[in-house]
Parts: structure tokens; C-alpha cells; sequence
């Protein structure tokens, strides 16, 4: 009779932890997609024509409760129509820092992005992703970057046009290379 008891009690036992680690709470994120930058990497690259460029790849990231994050190659109609103002989903505003004032740059081609369709697995449709973005600057044929000090700011929107909060690059100066992060913007 002892050895029904032990492997009642361990059976009950397991049953008992396998409900406590089942039954973890999910954590609810909200519907309104969450950013926040990480960093920026600046590199030198040459174009398909072996131009020179400066290439800022921004990493950033994202929290979204119901995960609707992205656009198919397919969404290109409607409110999606590349004339609209949603045919992209990533809207940075840059801004160019001269004789130390800031200046915001006003553009035909801002420089807005399409991040691509993501569907999470699974009942819990919470997103938790890290985004990276490359952002070319030409040179002209002298070999000069159109602006010397810069940042951004930039936000996402997601599949129901909630927009997420905006967040912002350190202030990098575009003729070196290296890491920037919050913690050592010039």
C-alpha cells in the first residue's frame, strides 16, 4: 500500500506543476504598436553603378498586441495604392543640424518605408520583433555627402492605422562609421 500512496502523491505531484506552468498569465500588449530605437549602425557602401554611399542601418523595436504589423506585396490598392499616404508604413523625418540649429528637412522622396507582412503563430498574436532598416545617402561626383550632421524620427504604423509612438536617432555626424546608440550620440 505505501508504494500506491508515493506514486499517487507523485503523480499528483506533477499534475499540480504542470497546472501552475500551464497556467502562466499571457501578458496583453496593446493593439497600438510599441517602438524603441536600438541603434545605428553607419557604413560606407558603393551603389549598383560603384557610386559612393552612406548607408545608416536603424534598428528598432517593436511590441504589437494583436500583431498586425506589415504590408503584402500584394497591398497596393486602396488606402495601400502607392500614391496614398499608407502605401508605406515606416515614416521617418529627417533633420540636419546646421551652424547648430535644427533644420528639418523637407523632401519630394522622404524617406518612408514598407516593412513586410508578418504573421505570428499561434492564439497569442502579440509581436515582439527587432526591425532593421537601411537608409542610403548619395554622394555627389566629388565624393560629398549631401549633409554632414543628422538624426531622425520615426514611427510605424500598423494594419488598422494605429500609430505607434515616435522615437528618435541620436545625432550622427554622416562622414564617419561606427555604432551609435542612445547612450553615445555626439
Amino acid at each position: 500500500m505505501p508504494k500506491k500512496i508515493n506514486i499517487l502523491y507523485a503523480f499528483g505531484l506533477i499534475a499540480l506543476m504542470s497546472t501552475i506552468t500551464t497556467c502562466s498569465e499571457v501578458v496583453q500588449y496593446p493593439p497600438e504598436p510599441e517602438i524603441e530605437f536600438k541603434q545605428v549602425r553607419l557604413f560606407d557602401s558603393l551603389d549598383l553603378l560603384g557610386g559612393k554611399n552612406k548607408v545608416c542601418e536603424l534598428k528598432f523595436g517593436i511590441i504589437d498586441g494583436d500583431g498586425n504589423i506589415g504590408l503584402r506585396d500584394s497591398d497596393t490598392t486602396g488606402v495601400f495604392h502607392p500614391d496614398s499616404l499608407y502605401s508605406n508604413n515606416l515614416f521617418t523625418t529627417l533633420y540636419e543640424i546646421v551652424n547648430g540649429d535644427t533644420v528639418r528637412v523637407d523632401s519630394a522622396k522622404q524617406r518612408n518605408f514598407r516593412v513586410p507582412y508578418v504573421q505570428p503563430e499561434g492564439q497569442n498574436k502579440t509581436l515582439i520583433a527587432d526591425i532593421f532598416v537601411n537608409i542610403n545617402f548619395s554622394c555627389d561626383g566629388e565624393g560629398n555627402l549631401p549633409y554632414d550632421t543628422i538624426y531622425f524620427d520615426f514611427y510605424i504604423v500598423d494594419r488598422d492605422f494605429n500609430k505607434s509612438n515616435i522615437q528618435k536617432t541620436p545625432v550622427m555626424k554622416l562622414d564617419t562609421t561606427g555604432v551609435f546608440t542612445a547612450f553615445n550620440s555626439l
